[in-house]
């Protein structure tokens, strides 16, 4: 599988890195994402592994149960997806 499959592989894969792009900085709950996304939480668990893989997505477990979810903006491939995203909106 390539980066770009792995990165933007399916709709709601490419919803949801739009959404943290969107909204940076931010920390999500997989259960806020669920619901942005309509889908259930264990599907966002799938979406989100290859991202997490890529390290463009970091998460934690809090409490056992909850998970967080944040945009890796210390990576560099987030770091060009910033950029594009933004010089993209701007056109």
């Amino acid at each position: 599988m390539t980066v770009l499959t792995r990165l933007f592989g399916s709709k709601s894969q490419t919803k949801l890195i739009e959404y943290m792009l969107e909204q940076r900085g931010r920390v999500f709950h997989q259960a806020g994402l669920s619901r942005f996304l309509s889908m259930s939480p264990s599907t966002v668990a799938r979406i989100v592994e290859p991202l997490i893989e890529e390290k463009i997505i970091v998460y934690d477990q809090i409490g056992g149960q909850m998970k967080v979810f944040a945009l890796n903006e210390e990576d560099e491939k987030v770091k060009v997806l910033l950029e594009f995203y933004e010089k993209i909106r701007r056109m």
